[in-house]
């Protein structure tokens, strides 16, 4: 009756409240699927952090590993001068040891500025910062095994890592072939090679 007196017909209200309930259920469902997108990103974000964590953490595991396992070998690298800066001192001390147990006459040398090893891939260190100092030697000579000796002395004095890389001899004239006096002379060029870890980190972004 009170519909009729006001002009709606019999089953306007409940046709109303029934649209309304729809658009409120429609309203619902969007609404609940956008919970449940943003708990799947949420999710999925978490789950990539907590991947992330156990890479992390079985990297973190291995390079442990790595360290332990070679730790030894480059603490004696380290000692033997191939790791570090330059010995240059360390050098020059090492090849007057050298020619003082060989029992030569002296040793001349000339050392250049640092620059890199022109051999480190060929080697396998191209991804090292690996440099080497190109040093010039003069050496007097009783006879031609003494140079080889005296290598193989410098060798021992386990000062640095260096490479022999040509030499030239020549005999010197004159002189009593009866008196100890150098008779020939040698002109070597040798590298003695340096990885200096503080460049690599340096040079790391």
């Amino acid at each position: 009756m009170n519909a009729e007196r006001k002009g709606l017909p019999p089953l306007a209200v409940p046709a109303i409240v029934l649209g309304v309930v729809l658009i409120a259920a429609i309203l619902l469902v969007r609404y609940a699927d956008r919970l449940v997108t943003q708990a799947k990103t949420t999710l999925a974000a978490q789950e990539q952090a907590l991947s992330d964590a156990r890479l992390k953490y079985s990297n973190a595991g291995t390079e442990k590993d790595i360290i332990t396992r070679y730790l030894g070998t480059y603490r004696a690298l380290q000692e033997l001068g191939f790791v570090g800066g330059e010995q240059r001192i360390n050098w020059v001390d090492s090849l007057r040891k050298a020619n003082r147990e060989a029992g030569m006459f002296g040793v001349e040398y000339q050392v250049a500025q640092q620059a890199p090893y022109p051999l480190a891939s060929e080697i396998g260190g191209g991804n090292l910062p690996m440099k080497h100092s190109v040093m010039k030697l003069t050496v007097p000579l009783l006879h031609e095994g003494d140079l080889m000796r005296f290598f193989r002395l410098l060798a021992t004095q386990r000062s640095g890592v260096f490479t022999l890389n040509a030499c030239q001899l020549r005999r010197n004239s004159g002189g009593d072939p009866s008196t100890l006096q150098p008779r020939l002379g040698a002109e070597c060029e040798v590298s003695w090679i340096t990885v200096n870890e503080d460049e690599k980190k340096e040079s790391t972004p």
